[in-house]
């Protein structure tokens, strides 16, 4: 069994790296949450909508990846954006298995009056921290995400 190594390489879990990874997401994710309230819907729908409106006519594979979420996941917001009529699913000509997904019009306004309230959060999470800090943040969680990636297929 592996070690856990810590952000102080202690052995206490309170301090790994998951642990406050998982706390700081949780949070960010309520704080996000609480100002999509109003637009009813939640930010894992925001993620996957925002990926749509990016890329009209993109197929569920490719939205699962790019939005970092499994197939049964991207299925069931899908099912909920669709009630909600934010998107349309249209057969893929290329595979006959697949779904092209399209965002309604709807959602132009959505993404209009949503994006500002997603980067405004993003400001208020990085007050104080310099670009200097914020480049060698991009180059740990880079590493630690190629960590997990390998960690995967071992």
């Amino acid at each position: 069994m592996k070690e856990c190594i810590s952000l102080k390489r202690s052995k206490l879990p309170h301090q790994s790296i998951g642990f406050r990874f998982g706390n700081m997401s949780r949070k960010m994710s309520s704080l996000f949450a609480s100002r999509l309230k109003p637009y009813g819907i939640t930010p894992e729908q925001w993620t996957v909508l925002y990926q749509v409106y990016l890329q009209e006519g993109i197929n569920q594979k490719e939205l699962a990846l790019r939005s970092g979420k499994d197939q049964p996941s991207i299925t069931r917001i899908l099912d909920v954006l669709d009630k909600k009529g934010f998107v349309r699913r249209k057969p893929d000509p290329g595979d006959r298995r697949a779904y092209l997904i399209y965002a309604t019009p709807a959602v132009k306004q959505l993404m209009n009056e949503t994006e500002p309230l997603e980067l405004s959060l993003n400001d208020e999470l990085i007050a104080g921290i310099t670009d200097e800090q914020l480049e060698t943040l991009d180059q740990i969680m880079k590493q630690i995400n190629a960590n997990i990636d390998r960690i995967f297929v071992e």
